[in-house]
């Protein structure tokens, strides 16, 4: 379905010196921006939005729209609504609530800097994948991530914002060849070399026009909506992992709050309302360098007070997948879906309380040619996908604690064989812990579409497998329970601590044990209609805060989780207990 390091990391001469260079240009151009101008107020644009992402087949998990924008203000640039749970990367450090810092200031008045250079080194034990104690094939790697850019505004009425994404993806240690027999690219982040290093991607490059009636959007934008369990920006921190991939569109937008002149409640006065045209350029399930074309039309409403904030979305989107030399029609798959969502957020104090509901749900509704088997190769498949979160968030400013319980259900497909494709996939910066989904079910996965590549199993073998792995670490066929305690006890430290209760939502049907078994649900380990328990996680972190020269901030520290396998992972030998350490750093201005 898709449904401490013993050694050195041996990394390329060259690619340590291009770190270097990258590292040493980027902070001598902060540094000389931030000290020749004043500092004043200057709000970021909320209005930029992502496309929603097409759905995978029944026999692998759905992709689903993972980009859309509700619209906000438009006489002025209005601030992005402070999501709590990301404000962590916001700098200069000024204590927020509970254990959360403020919002920055910008750099100068009318313009504004930011960026992030990225190194993680992980850690984590090979493990068995299968029945036959098949093991994971990389035990620790190095990864990194750049991202710079900034904002200007020329005119009163007319702004640009330019951002640039760089050397994301595997930079040394131990490769993986898992998924590669039967898929050219089996991971959203190539796990089998460092080809996407070389890979610049334009995040932003927009232009923004503010005039009497709206706003007109048009260039390359990103963006975060409600929870992110949809779309997501990839610049928000979670609270265990990082955001690796955000999307990209090409997009012409207009913005406007057509009720800001009435006398209504503050609710309903700055109501804004967005429509907008999409090419997508890059997102969980499209990537316009890969060969996929993917476009969308978007209308987003949004209201909101300084307590309440709704937002409702309806993004139709259009996708022409890349070519797929293992499909037996040599076609190329299609799929067109409607996603809506509709979500909100409720905050207020108490004192040196403050109280926090968010929720948000996503349905997703069209067709596909992805899946081929003998109910779709004429017709194709229908696409019926659920998807919901729901979060409580305490901040209390006394203990310096922030106290956070967040549910979550994404939609699984008890029948792989039918022309219905059910599972919902969140976005891949929606983390759920650091094991679980982001590490084991994926190469879980990733092994059985290898074992899929076996001559004898089939005379034809299906499309590809690129759809049968949660290709991102998505929270996929699942229910969760995830709590989390953060404490700041002092303003450079910040520690973490959280559990995670999983299990399917539906039957789980591991592409291989399937297909042996008659196309009947069969989990990795051989079970038919199995558990349904993925298992228990408890995961750890710890970073402390150096503040440098010119607003730059070195972010140290590191976390780990440890997973205790449930009845659905039953079977496959030498799992154990899967756990990774990661260590972090991190260049924020």
């Amino acid at each position: 379905m898709r449904h401490p390091f013993r050694c050195p990391l041996r990394v390329h001469r060259s690619l340590r010196r291009l770190a270097c260079l990258a590292l040493a240009g980027l902070c001598t151009l902060s540094a000389a921006v931030a000290s020749s101008q004043p500092t004043t107020d200057l709000q970021g644009d909320p209005s930029a939005s992502a496309a929603p992402a097409a759905p995978a087949a029944p026999a692998a998990p759905a992709a689903m729209p993972r980009d859309a924008s509700a619209a906000e203000p438009v006489r002025e640039p209005i601030p992005v609504p402070p999501a709590a749970d990301h404000v962590d990367l916001l700098l200069p450090q000024v204590r927020g609530r509970g254990a959360a810092l403020a919002e920055r200031t910008p750099h100068g008045e009318g313009w504004d800097t930011n960026g992030e250079l990225r190194l993680r080194g992980e850690r984590m034990p090979r493990f068995g994948l299968d029945q036959s104690g098949h093991a994971s094939d990389r035990g620790q790697w190095l990864q990194s991530r750049v991202v710079a850019g900034g904002r200007w505004r020329a005119l009163p009425s007319l702004s640009v914002d330019l951002e640039i994404e760089a050397a994301n993806g595997w930079l040394g240690g131990d490769r993986s060849a898992l998924g590669t027999a039967y898929t050219e690219r089996p991971f959203l982040q190539a796990r089998d070399g460092s080809g996407d290093l070389a890979r610049v991607l334009p995040r932003k490059a927009m232009v923004t026009w503010t005039s009497g009636i709206g706003q007109v959007l048009v260039g390359a934008q990103t963006f975060q909506w409600g929870t992110g369990m949809l779309a997501a920006d990839g610049a928000q921190a979670p609270d265990f992992g990082d955001a690796w991939q955000g999307n990209i569109v090409a997009r012409a937008a207009f913005a406007t709050r057509p009720l800001a002149g009435s006398g209504l409640a503050p609710l309903w006065r700055d109501l804004s309302v967005f429509v907008g045209a999409d090419w997508v350029i890059r997102d969980d399930n499209a990537s316009m360098y890969d060969g996929d074309e993917a476009a969308a039309a978007l209308l987003g409403v949004r209201a909101g007070d300084d307590a309440l904030k709704l937002g409702l979305l309806l993004a139709a989107r259009d996708q022409t997948d890349r070519e797929d030399p293992w499909r037996p029609d040599r076609r190329r798959a299609h799929t067109r879906v409607l996603a809506t969502d509709a979500w909100a957020r409720w905050q207020g104090d108490m004192g040196s309380v403050r109280l926090g509901l968010e929720g948000e749900v996503a349905y997703i509704a069209g067709t596909t040619t992805r899946p081929y088997s003998d109910e779709t190769a004429t017709d194709g498949a229908s696409v019926r996908q659920l998807g919901a979160v729901a979060r409580l968030r305490v901040d209390h400013d006394a203990t310096a604690t922030t106290w956070k319980l967040e549910a979550g259900y994404a939609s699984g497909d008890n029948d792989v064989r039918d022309a219905t494709a059910r599972q919902f996939a969140m976005h891949s910066d929606h983390n759920v812990g650091l094991v679980l989904f982001d590490q084991v079910l994926p190469a879980v996965q990733a092994r059985s579409i290898d074992r899929l590549a076996d001559p004898k199993l089939m005379s034809v073998r299906p499309p590809s497998g690129r759809f049968a792995v949660n290709a991102g670490g998505q929270v996929a066929n699942a229910m969760y329970l995830h709590p989390v305690l953060r404490w700041r006890p002092s303003l450079p430290l910040d520690v973490r601590l959280g559990y995670v209760l999983a299990m399917a939502a539906a039957d789980i049907a591991d592409p291989y044990q399937t297909a042996i078994h008659g196309g009947f649900a069969t989990t990795a380990g051989g079970q038919v209609q199995g558990g349904r328990v993925y298992g228990h996680e408890v995961d750890v972190r710890a970073t402390w805060d150096f503040t440098l020269p010119q607003r730059v901030t070195l972010r140290a520290g590191g976390e780990g989780g440890l997973l205790v396998p449930g009845s659905a992972l039953s079977g496959v030998a030498g799992l154990g207990t899967p756990w990774m350490a990661r260590g972090l750093m991190s260049l924020l201005w």
